[in-house]
């Protein structure tokens, strides 16, 4: 599933917050920041800790998904004459 151009910037701002301070802040801060700049969840209501929780959630699970590489196994084949 691909994610919209809001999603993606709402996850990516996220990350930000979350890594790249010297301390991370938390989602209940994440939440107030989002709604003072009034930004709305994709589904059109406000922030609040558990949307930024699952948004970054989600997120990251989705980011390992595309990112994993398949592992791929190639075998000889077996011939058997059937009788």
């Amino acid at each position: 599933s691909n994610y919209s151009d809001y999603q993606q910037y709402l996850f990516n701002r996220i990350c930000k917050y979350k890594h790249h301070f010297l301390t991370p802040i938390g989602y209940r801060k994440i939440s107030q920041i989002f709604n003072e700049e009034g930004l709305k969840t994709p589904r059109g209501s406000i922030f609040k800790n558990n949307h930024v929780h699952s948004i970054y959630k989600k997120g990251k699970i989705r980011e390992e998904r595309i990112n994993r590489g398949d592992i791929v196994e190639v075998s000889q084949p077996i011939i058997e004459v059937l009788k």
